[in-house]
């Protein structure tokens, strides 16, 4: 199993502007010496030593994740505004553009950063495609097709001419795609989000955005954590630092240092920060990383956990 991230903000897409680029570029001419700039090959070491938030971009992209099975069967997870790029890649790599693609599709809910995607998504447009939407929220293809009315876009929502089979799922029910297993849990957020354990061959991968755990709220989350427990990977809502966390009680989201808290208690291998504030910079996520992994550190002390935490950004693959 494999999951690539095409979109890694929440709320609003946030495309990075042209002062910002001309700050990273004046940041790194001001790190560089002579003897960085001689020949390509120092130029190359150069820009290797950079940290993450100078020479890339965590990305400006709404939810979405491509998964993908042991055979390479395509499983897309939410569709923000970063389904348009995927859909451009499986266009090309896939059986899309022959109008021969299939793919299943699921939803953790339905705010407009999760589904914004889909009047975007070009292999929906081709006849002979086929998509299995699944979804817990109540009727999933209501609410896509609002979207798609005339007041909001000009292509109405049999304009998406491939077939879609649409799957209402009740919470607690558990599912196979291909040879993966999918459990589900509710998620406290407006509206309620639902979280997503997928398991094949063993592995563990729970996508878990969209939730607000709170401080008062660690003592009694039992059942969370025996549903996080031993996963291989947990990607995790972490929004808001602990601080600003504190001032948007209700606000549907967690911060770095609780999903730390809920990472080391359940025994998770691999936490995914995610669902970045459309606020936060690149230079602010790289801090927002740096203090969870010191308070990582703080909270394990010995070092007996084997917890890796990492940010995620758009590009980013773990196969498991």
């Amino acid at each position: 199993m494999k999951v690539k991230f095409w979109g890694v903000r929440g709320s609003i897409g946030t495309p990075m502007k042209g002062p910002g680029i001309r700050e990273k570029v004046q940041k790194i001419l001001s790190y560089a010496s002579p003897g960085d700039v001689l020949d390509d090959s120092s130029i190359d070491r150069f820009l290797d030593s950079l940290p993450f938030s100078l020479l890339h971009t965590y990305g400006g992209n709404t939810t979405c994740l491509e998964l993908r099975s042991k055979k390479n069967e395509l499983v897309i997870v939410d569709a923000g505004t970063g389904l348009r790029e995927l859909g451009n890649k499986i266009l090309v790599e896939d059986n899309f553009l022959q109008g021969r693609g299939e793919c299943h599709m699921i939803f953790t809910h339905s705010h407009w950063d999760h589904i914004q995607g889909v009047p975007f998504f070009g292999p929906m447009y081709i006849p002979g495609n086929r998509f299995q939407i699944h979804a817990i929220s109540e009727d999933i293809e209501g609410r896509l097709r609002y979207q798609h009315s005339e007041r909001h876009f000009p292509v109405p929502f049999d304009g998406l001419l491939a077939s879609k089979e649409f799957i209402q799922h009740a919470e607690g029910d558990s599912w196979q795609v291909y040879d993966i297993n999918i459990t589900q849990k509710a998620l406290r957020h407006p509206g309620t989000s639902y979280s997503y354990r997928f398991e094949e061959d063993g592995k563990v991968l729970i996508f878990g955005t969209d939730a607000e755990f709170k401080l008062e709220d660690m003592d009694g989350i039992d059942e969370y954590l025996e549903y996080f427990r031993n996963a291989d990977v947990l990607i995790f809502d972490t929004q808001y630092t602990f601080e600003e966390q504190l001032q948007r009680i209700d606000w549907g989201h967690s911060s770095a240092s609780i999903a730390t808290d809920i990472a080391l208690k359940s025994g998770v291998k691999k936490l995914v920060l995610f669902h970045h504030d459309p606020s936060y910079n690149d230079e602010k996520l790289d801090e927002v990383y740096l203090r969870a992994v010191r308070y990582k550190e703080m909270m394990d002390p010995s070092g007996e956990s084997e917890l890796e935490i990492i940010m995620a950004y758009e590009g980013l693959e773990i196969e498991l």
